[in-house]
């Protein structure tokens, strides 16, 4: 179509009579510019045209054909070229090998219909000027006007703009290469656009019935092709968009619910989804969705993401695409998803970071998953929530078990609160809710009522995992440290008495400073057991009860809501009775392992045991001094005399009956009547251990 290129090039190559030969197609106007013998001149060319072609496929024949590039002509297979498309001769030039590709025959075609359209206009202003000048006079047509359509009979005859008819000449080309191609789906949405509305509407259609059946990738560049289009149909024509119809055999649900276009996208963005290299483009095709369908496209997306940086490109994108605040909700569903996933169908995903030593992946999964809301504060909240849950579902996993076995020291959710959740968690979570500005707390279904509750359950557990890990220390310290060791022998029978008394009394403090070293060690780690232990008993509101009452009725009412209440009141029943007879457990066998050291004195050193035992205990009380008379309230106040340690057990009892813990209430029958013989036998105990004539008579 660069006819002016064209003429020009070859007048400055010296040929302008190859030029004005080019021009002959212009119509004649009134100024008396144009062809006068234009119809001739169209003889001409498709006559010209039509030889040259015959002896230009001739030579290519000759010279053999080479479909996998365009290759030179001679001369005559050009020149035969631009006549037949000046003389608007499509059959003429769909035969010349010059006319290679798909793209080439339509050009023909196109023009062709185009100079056809132009002659039938023409013919119409000289049959109307004829007509007129035989009925009242008039000017005669202008030369080069002056036939009708019957006066050629080798006329090109067009389609009368029919382009659909016209098109299908390139599917009877000889020339294989432009048959081939025109039946490429691609040429084919091409072709739908110039014909119409009707031929691009079935396309369209047919098109996505396909893609949407494909079952696996090899039809991704076509899904890609065939949603690109729809979405520029949608910009450009709406209307039109929205009356393609579904593929036939879908659901009435999805009829009812989904388009055409919300279809395809969906199915271009699980592409996307599946390949890791793609995943930049997520957000950008999700983002054309309805905001249901981006809620839990994207949702199901993110549950896939477990790298850092791209979970932080992902969010970002979403917090950039989405409408305002729809980032929150989405990462609600990610991270429950992710928590409450199921153990027995895991199977580790591309990409995904490898777990901690001594945790499930699945867990270290579930750990990481909270990630996702501590990249901005404003989810700080509902990081808390997450964390909360994650952690319930830790601890009931271990309701029901054996209450002496160690679980593993619970050491997945140790990990979780330690190493894996940020320091400044609950800080973050109050402030959103609780700034010093009304206008600065982040809105939100979270009140600071709740956010109270959930700071207080995420303490309360934080206590027990603290003091489980204190408790373990201990039983690990006592199981290491024996309370029995032999005394070595600095007299025999050969020593004059000074120096006998002498020995004896180094060989006592000796012996006594080896008690104490050992003593030390164990009443600290009981000592920091203890009193983490105690702790999580008097826990201020009662252990994992809710803080705050002023919630609102959704917090209340909601599934939610309920299942956390359920969740804490089991966890509740579980583990404090389990932490009575942990705390329990500490002071007896420190009482016991004390014991043992008594014993071991009095076995060793008899008489002088008991003066040795009292000096060992005063120098375990806070307000004895070196000069003090030692007196029998030692062997309750010491924290090296056993006493001590069964009066302590015997406060429990106390603590236990104390309304305002509410511990009581989470025992049953049978596990009360156990904790009351064990205080039975503590007072027992500390009646043996305080009745001085019978504890030094061992």
């Amino acid at each position: 179509g660069r006819v002016e290129e064209a003429t020009k090039l070859v007048d400055d190559c010296g040929q302008p009579w190859r030029a004005a030969s080019w021009t002959g197609g212009e119509p004649l106007s009134a100024d008396g510019s144009g062809n006068p013998a234009r119809a001739s001149w169209k003889r001409q060319c498709r006559e010209i045209s039509r030889r040259m072609s015959q002896i230009a496929n001739a030579d290519a024949s000759s010279t053999g054909e080479n479909a996998g590039s365009r290759r030179l002509y001679s001369s005559l297979a050009y020149e035969a070229a631009i006549l037949s498309l000046l003389s608007d001769d499509v059959d003429s030039a769909l035969r010349n090998p010059a006319f290679w590709t798909w793209e080439d025959g339509v050009h023909a075609v196109l023009r062709s219909e185009l100079g056809i359209i132009e002659d039938d206009v023409l013919r119409s202003h000289n049959s109307a000027r004829v007509e007129a000048c035989e009925q009242g006079g008039g000017h005669f047509p202008y030369p080069g006007t002056e036939f009708s359509g019957g006066e050629d009979g080798n006329m090109p005859r067009g389609n009368y703009g029919n382009l659909g008819a016209a098109l299908q000449k390139l599917q009877a080309s000889p020339i294989e290469r432009i048959r081939e191609e025109a039946g490429d789906p691609f040429r084919n949405g091409m072709t739908s656009f110039l014909v119409g509305q009707g031929a691009l509407k079935e396309f369209i259609e047919e098109c996505a019935a396909l893609s949407l059946e494909a079952e696996n990738d090899d039809e991704a560049c076509f899904l890609r092709f065939i949603t690109h289009l729809i979405l520029y149909v949608d910009t450009v024509l709406p209307e039109f968009c929205a009356q393609l119809a579904l593929p036939s055999g879908l659901d009435a649900v999805t009829e009812s619910i989904y388009s055409l276009r919300e279809l395809l996208i969906l199915k271009y963005v699980a592409h996307l989804s599946s390949r890791r290299d793609l995943w930049p483009h997520v957000a950008l095709y999700t983002s054309l969705l309805s905001s249901d369908n981006v809620l839990d496209t994207y949702s199901s997306f993110l549950i896939r993401v477990h790298g850092d940086r791209e979970r932080r490109m992902a969010l970002k994108q979403a917090r950039d695409l989405f409408p305002e605040g729809l980032d929150v909700y989405i990462l609600r569903n990610v991270v429950r998803g992710m928590v409450m996933c199921d153990k027995e169908n895991f199977a580790r995903e591309v990409g995904e970071p490898g777990a901690l030593a001594g945790i499930a992946p699945v867990d270290a999964r579930m750990m990481r998953s909270v990630h996702w809301l501590c990249y901005y504060p404003e989810h700080g909240p509902d990081a808390l929530v997450c964390a909360n849950m994650l952690l319930r579902r830790f601890l009931l996993s271990h309701v029901g078990e054996d209450p002496d076995a160690s679980d593993r020291d619970l050491y997945a959710p140790k990990v979780f609160v330690e190493k894996i959740l940020p320091k400044d968690l609950i800080t973050v979570a109050v402030d959103q809710c609780q700034g010093e500005d009304e206008e600065e707390a982040v809105p939100g279904p979270i009140s600071p009522s709740l956010v109270q509750n959930l700071e207080a359950e995420f303490l309360s557990i934080k206590s027990y995992l603290e003091a489980h890990t204190k408790y373990v220390q201990f039983l690990d310290a006592i199981a290491k440290t024996s309370p029995c060791h032999t005394s070595s022998r600095l007299v025999d029978g050969s020593r004059p008495r000074h120096e006998t008394e002498i020995a004896d009394k180094m060989e006592r403090n000796a012996f006594r400073q080896k008690k104490m070293g050992l003593c030390k060690i164990i009443v600290e780690f009981a000592n920091r057991a203890s009193d983490t232990l105690t702790a999580v008993l008097t826990f201020a509101g009662g252990w994992l009860v809710d803080f705050d009452s002023n919630l609102t009725d959704e917090e209340i009412d909601s599934e939610e809501a309920k299942a956390r209440s359920e969740e804490l009141e089991a966890i509740r029943s579980s583990f404090v009775p389990r932490a009575v007879l942990m705390l329990e457990e500490v002071l007896d066998k420190t009482a016991m392992w004390l014991e043992q050291i008594a014993y071991d004195t009095l076995a060793q050193f008899e008489g002088a045991s008991k003066d040795m035992l009292l000096t060992l205990y005063g120098s375990f009380n806070e307000t004895y001094r070196s000069n003090d008379d030692l007196t029998m309230d030692l062997l309750v106040t010491s924290r090296a005399a056993p006493g001590y340690w069964h009066k302590k057990a015997l406060s429990l009892a106390s603590v236990v009956a104390n309304d305002g813990n509410g511990l009581h209430e989470t025992f049953d029958n049978v596990e009360m009547e156990g904790f009351l013989k064990l205080m039975a036998e503590h007072a027992y105990k500390l009646n043996r251990c305080t009745n001085s004539q019978n504890f030094f008579d061992y």
